[in-house]
């Protein structure tokens, strides 16, 4: 038979874990990774191909999406898009891209900031649907 303390302490740790899950963060829709391509001045820009690894976590597929890599400090800015593609549910895929990007930006992620990187649909409704990548 196990001891009256040793059931306390099994209990006190179950009781734990449920309340910090209870209060852990909800899986982004969409997370990736991602590699800098070789990057070219062009300009006070630098151009450079990012290839991506996008996985949706949701449990609906989407089509006729489209990544959009955006300004950090201000989404509307957008830099460039990737268009047309469908992520099935559960699943990631492989897509790359050209971009053209201001030198700071591109310092910063050699500096380990990630770029802000969305992507966009229509729902099953037809609604539009924004959900920004995980790295």
């Amino acid at each position: 038979m196990i001891p009256a303390r040793i059931s306390l302490r099994i209990l006190i740790v179950v009781l734990l874990a449920l309340a910090l899950s209870a209060f852990a963060a909800p899986a982004n829709d969409f997370s990736g990774t991602y590699t800098l391509g070789a990057a070219a001045a062009a300009g006070k820009d630098v151009q450079l191909t990012i290839m991506l690894t996008v996985a949706n976590n949701t449990s609906s597929g989407v089509r006729n999406a489209t990544i959009s890599l955006h300004e950090p400090k201000a989404g509307r800015v957008v830099y460039g898009q990737l268009t047309g593609l469908s992520l099935a549910a559960g699943a990631s895929m492989q897509v790359s891209g050209s971009f053209r990007v201001p030198q700071g930006l591109y310092e910063s992620w050699q500096k380990g900031s990630s770029p802000a990187m969305s992507v966009t649909y229509n729902d099953a409704q037809g609604n539009p649907v924004q959900a920004f990548i995980q790295f």
